[in-house]
């Protein structure tokens, strides 16, 4: 089986193919493919992150309190198609219990997970044909939500295993911000899944099988915990649901077959999207900020890219972006956590960022505040 790099080089060996057939192509076409691969960055919707600022808005924090040095930007959070990379994902989290001071904030959250939370694919799944056929859409479209996790789901003796793999490179059980980040996972996602499942079948009632030790906070939401699920098994080997197989050909109350066939075009259509977006526009933002040479501009940054200014441009149009829009970006994320840290003095931020002077950098805060 290729991989991922094998099908596009073979895909680009069959267009220069095609070309000696006497079809012209630019140089532009291998420009781009000659574009640096970097590290890919993972992302989540920001769709979740909207919820947890409704949830902790109970706490009377605001959203500009709670994500305020994540790197998550306010005003696109109303955006379905809003993504935020994992690491600011672990921030939030970790900033959430922080300014709560509830360990368990997910189990709040997890309750309040709703069908529009999951976006597009939400709505797929909900008018599928069976538990089945929604399970097999939750698994070719999961990463239209989430980057970082793939599920795979299994029948076994009547009994239904569905495990949740993830990229072992971004999860590190030694390391806690990492723990807190699955735990809060486990929780919020587990507990929303099987909530929005009784929707359809309401009695669904799962085991499920966690890598982590016991968290000593979870005795205060046993109550949750024992009407959820059936059984919790910790420090397994793995991460998933376990349940009897005869639910997966129950029909859903929902259930729209040709509606759904529609929507599966619609997720494959944004599903490629994205794809297509996320490359370019993480890799711009990635070599903006350049950990030896400080913030690039556009002639930095297409030069790294082997793309003249002009097509950087018109890639960036057709995505609906700027140059200027994701350096601001970048901008504004480093300057909030520049000023995190109490040993940097403001002078050495604005030099840092760019800025002629402390002066200027006071005004650009300003107004990214009252924007």
């Amino acid at each position: 089986m290729q991989n991922s790099d094998e099908c596009t080089f073979s895909n680009a060996l069959h267009c220069f193919n095609f070309t000696m057939n006497g079809i012209s192509i630019s140089m532009e076409f291998f420009n781009i493919m000659s574009i640096p691969r970097l590290q890919y960055q993972h992302f989540i919707s920001g769709s979740y992150v909207h919820l947890l600022s409704e949830v902790v808005s109970r706490w009377n924090i605001s959203s500009e309190e709670l994500f305020w040095g994540t790197g998550v930007d306010v005003k696109q959070l109303n955006d379905l198609n809003y993504k935020i990379s994992l690491s600011s994902f672990k921030k939030v989290i970790a900033r959430t219990i922080e300014l709560t001071q509830e360990d368990g904030i997910a189990f709040y959250a997890g309750t309040q997970l709703k069908i529009s939370s999951h976006g597009l694919l939400g709505f797929t799944v909900a008018i599928s044909k069976n538990a089945f056929e929604a399970i097999e859409t939750i698994n070719q479209f999961v990463r239209l939500q989430c980057s970082f996790v793939e599920l795979n789901f299994t029948v076994e003796n009547d009994l239904a295993y569905y495990g949740i793999t993830y990229d072992h490179s971004v999860l590190n059980f030694n390391d806690a911000t990492d723990l807190q980040a699955y735990e809060f996972s486990c929780v919020f996602f587990l507990i929303g899944f099987v909530h929005l499942v009784r929707f359809f079948i309401p009695s669904f009632k799962p085991c499920v099988e966690l890598q982590c030790k016991y968290p000593e906070y979870f005795t205060r939401f046993n109550d949750i915990l024992t009407t959820t699920f059936e059984e919790i098994r910790y420090e397994q080997s793995s991460s998933r649901i376990i349940s009897s197989a005869k639910f997966l050909d129950m029909p859903l109350s929902m259930s729209d077959p040709l509606t759904s066939e529609k929507f599966k075009l619609l997720c494959q259509k944004e599903l490629d999207d994205l794809v297509a977006t996320q490359d370019i526009i993480q890799r711009v933002k990635y070599l903006i900020d350049d950990k030896t040479d400080g913030l690039l501009n556009i002639d930095q940054v297409s030069q790294k890219l082997n793309l003249t200014k002009r097509t950087l441009q018109r890639m960036l149009k057709e995505k609906e972006r700027s140059f200027q829009l994701l350096y601001d970006e970048v901008r504004r994320t480093k300057a909030q956590k520049l000023l995190l840290n109490p040993f940097i003095t403001k002078d050495e931020i604005a030099k840092n960022l760019g800025y002629s002077s402390t002066s200027s950098f006071s005004r650009a805060y300003k107004r990214w505040e009252n924007q």
